[in-house]
């Protein structure tokens, strides 16, 4: 690949990492507050979950960012489970959050034929946060190898 290759990726995930926009102790909020991803906040244990849930976003983008620059080209959302081969093991019914980002492909993750392989080696057995919107039980960090993968990296597009 020359430098000037760009590679789009989707991750997708088991852990709830919406984008709620809300990355601090907010101050002087007036309930109801809306964030960022639309929903409505009413609480203060609300607005935690609401934290709790950018936070896993959060881990995921500095993740990525560890040895590229990346361009997150959608937020995350909820999809249809699609058949993942590795969530097969989550159920038909089990929630999963996708969001596509894009960086210059350099061969930086490159390694035993994986385009990915260094993404998802730094990416395995990180700490997430549970107990927000997800609907399968997890374990506490990120599995991306060995029965119950929770996050993958898909290439999308190579242009």
């Amino acid at each position: 690949m020359n430098s000037n290759t760009t590679l789009k990726v989707d991750c997708l995930c088991l852990f709830d990492i919406t984008a709620t926009g809300i990355n601090g102790h907010q101050r002087n909020i007036e309930f109801p507050y809306i964030s960022k991803s639309g929903a409505e906040i009413k609480t203060e244990t609300e607005l935690f979950r609401a934290r709790n849930q950018q936070r896993n976003f959060d881990t995921l983008q500095q993740l990525i960012s560890l040895r590229t620059q990346v361009d997150i080209t959608t937020k995350p959302e909820v999809v249809d489970n699609q058949n993942i081969p590795e969530f097969k093991w989550a159920g038909k019914n089990a929630k999963v959050w996708k969001f596509t980002f894009e960086v210059e492909a350099q061969s930086q993750w490159a390694a035993d034929g994986d385009e990915l392989w260094l993404l998802k080696n730094d990416s395995h057995k990180t700490p997430m946060l549970l107990g927000l919107e997800e609907t399968t039980m997890l374990d506490p960090w990120i599995s991306t190898q060995g029965d119950k993968t929770n996050t993958v990296y898909h290439v999308n597009q190579t242009k």
